[in-house]
């Protein structure tokens, strides 16, 4: 077969899905597409690599619990198809039965579809109603004019150049043979259609490989390796196929993995033993587009109404603080009065909250998270890192402060003392141990040898002109691939001569640096409550 190419006709306006898939068809090698059968499914094809996603008849049917034999509407399908075109950025080429009546409904049809942002249409020529071509039993074919009538009225339908109309040939289902099914692919070359599908139920891919070996004219044929899976992508490609299309496996892959789920859960009367193999929930929140709403919502609401906002950074620590602790957390937040929180720290996300908070961190220290937080016009900024837990009533003060930038700050007795504290200079101190006034702002970190009046709680608030600064510090760490905490972002500050406001506190604070730490903060949380 010669090279597969698809000129567009006269410009008239394009699908951006449309124009995508007419170059896929354009490049060598084979398209390779796979079917889903909602916006989730799509998702994960597009996430996978695909280069397109196959809305197919057969899934969605399954997935509404009726059989694939035209049972379910046009509107029923285009509204799904639709909703995978929204999802994802490729292409979606739709499974179209056999065009829902005749060359009337067709040319709705494509109106409908493109206009939805359908890059293609695939119609088969089976009598309508049609059944599902692995159905043993009826398998009706339509005549050759009737169905090139189809093709003539769902190409003069279209409003855009790049829209594609498949024709599926149904020829070796039906048991026609390769003759008939040669002869009807060429009649639908000539009545319009974009390409040609030569459908098959064989185990083996030799009647489809004969097709292909056979195939004469310039009109890319496309193939679905259903039963004859045997044979890749690239060998059919090699054969003459331009797109393959993986149809149903997605749901195949998804009646397996929730039953033997679902099994599990009954036979060993918990999840637990589940939990390993399954999805976390901040897989789902992610896929549901959870971090870009949190996103908006920083950029376009609360700045608005001049609330303040939390950023839960990673610590410096290597011990992560835990799903529990990460909830604690933000219920501390929340009840400082902040309820706008983004956690940019790995770990699970709270179960219960996941309308508030954005889950799946993937940001390795401090100066990645804030730079991923939109920019705010108006309103306070809270950091928190992730190696400390800090009380609502600490919180409270900090979003507080009217100061550009202002820093927690534990005056007890000691502090600083341990070598992975970060100890800190007051602007205000009394000597002997007395406090004769509380400080207005920290001077520099404690150098060796200094002793530090204080330790940094790891909390610290910014204005906007604040949130400026403090990304100019993160800019010049990612710009030299340098890692840094939240307590590094504060030392650049400081070398670059800012002064934070220091908000003292004694206690309201807790450390997370190791496992250990981690377990006892969670239990000692848990029986403050209790007593509660």
């Amino acid at each position: 077969m010669s090279s597969a190419v698809i000129p567009a006709r006269e410009e008239r306006g394009a699908v951006p899905g449309a124009r995508q898939l007419r170059e896929l068809f354009a490049r060598d090698g084979a398209v390779r597409i796979v079917g889903a059968h909602n916006p989730l499914g799509a998702r994960l094809a597009e996430r996978a690599g695909f280069d397109g996603v196959w809305s197919s008849g057969l899934e969605v049917s399954a997935s509404q619990g009726v059989p694939d034999t035209d049972i379910l509407t046009m509107s029923e399908l285009l509204g799904v198809a639709s909703s995978l075109a929204s999802a994802v950025a490729i292409p979606v080429v739709a499974d179209c039965d056999a065009g829902y009546g005749n060359a009337h409904n067709v040319m709705n049809m494509v109106q409908r579809y493109e206009a939805a942002g359908i890059a293609a249409v695939s119609i088969e020529d089976k009598r309508f109603p049609k059944v599902n071509s692995f159905i043993p039993g009826r398998q009706e074919l339509a005549p050759v004019p009737e169905f090139c009538g189809k093709l003539a009225a769902a190409k003069a339908a279209q409003r855009t150049d790049d829209f594609m109309v498949i024709a599926r040939i149904e020829a070796l289902i039906a048991g026609w043979g390769l003759a008939e099914a040669l002869r009807r692919g060429e009649a639908y070359a000539e009545a319009g259609a974009d390409a040609v599908l030569i459908h098959s139920k064989d185990g083996n891919p030799e009647e489809v490989l004969r097709f292909l070996s056979s195939w004469r004219l310039r009109t890319p044929v496309v193939v679905v390796p259903t039963t004859y899976h045997t044979v890749t992508a690239t060998e059919l490609a090699e054969a003459g196929a331009k797109m393959v299309i993986y149809a149903n496996h997605g749901l195949r892959a998804g009646i397996t993995a929730v039953s033997e789920t679902f099994a599990s859960i009954l036979r060993e009367d918990r999840t637990t033993a589940v939990e390993g193999r399954i999805a976390p929930l901040t897989t789902v929140f992610d896929l549901q587009g959870m971090p870009q709403q949190k996103r908006h919502e920083a950029q376009f609401i609360t700045p608005h109404e001049g609330r303040p906002r939390a950023l839960v950074v990673p610590g410096g620590a290597p011990a992560g603080p835990g799903p529990q602790l990460l909830e604690k957390q933000t219920s501390a937040l929340r009840r400082a009065g902040i309820e706008s929180i983004v956690l940019a720290t790995a770990g699970a996300t709270p179960a219960d909250c996941p309308q508030d908070v954005t889950p799946g961190a993937t940001h390795t220290d401090a100066a990645g998270a804030v730079l991923e937080l939109p920019g705010s016009s108006a309103g306070r900024t809270v950091l928190v890192s992730a190696d400390t837990f800090v009380e609502a009533e600490p919180l409270r003060r900090l979003a507080a402060v009217e100061a550009d930038i202002a820093v927690l700050v534990d005056v007890t007795a000691g502090t600083g003392e341990r070598p992975d504290a970060l100890g800190l200079r007051l602007t205000s101190v009394a000597r002997d141990g007395r406090r004769i006034c509380a400080s207005e702002s920290v001077e520099v970190i404690g150098r060796a040898g200094d002793r530090p009046d204080g330790e940094f709680v790891g909390a610290a608030a910014f204005s906007p002109a604040g949130m400026a600064v403090l990304r100019r510090a993160a800019e010049k760490r990612q710009a030299n691939s340098v890692h840094a905490c939240l307590a590094d972002l504060l030392n650049d500050l400081l070398a670059d001569g800012h002064q934070p406001h220091a908000v003292e506190i004694a206690s309201g604070w807790l450390e997370l640096r190791t496992e250990d730490d981690i377990r006892r903060a969670t239990q000692m949380l848990a029986t403050r409550e209790t007593a509660l």
